[in-house]
């Protein structure tokens, strides 16, 4: 007797919910059909790089030239007196 009650119940109150007209959107509500674009950037501005990427560019060709002199010495990072030494081998009988 209960389940049919509460079956009954649910299905008033989606219904309730579903016939219920929606609520008016303000004019400054972005989902507004009458609200104003949002700020818009030309193609040609947009991909311009500006102070800080031309920066950070100058900054990193710098680190990649002293990247590329220090992997001029090899795999190792540094310079040959700082690469590891091959170890001597013992044979141990």
């Amino acid at each position: 007797m209960i389940r049919p009650l509460a079956l009954i119940g649910i299905t008033v109150l989606l219904v309730g919910c579903a016939a219920a007209p929606p609520v008016p959107l303000a004019a400054h509500d972005p989902a507004s059909p009458t609200a104003p674009a949002g700020a818009t950037l030309s193609p040609t501005t947009s991909l311009r790089a500006d102070a800080t990427t031309r920066k950070s560019a100058a900054l990193l060709s710098v680190a990649k030239k002293e990247q590329d002199s220090w992997d001029a010495y090899g795999p190792v990072s540094g310079t040959p007196e700082d690469a590891p030494k091959p170890e001597m081998k013992h044979d141990h009988h």
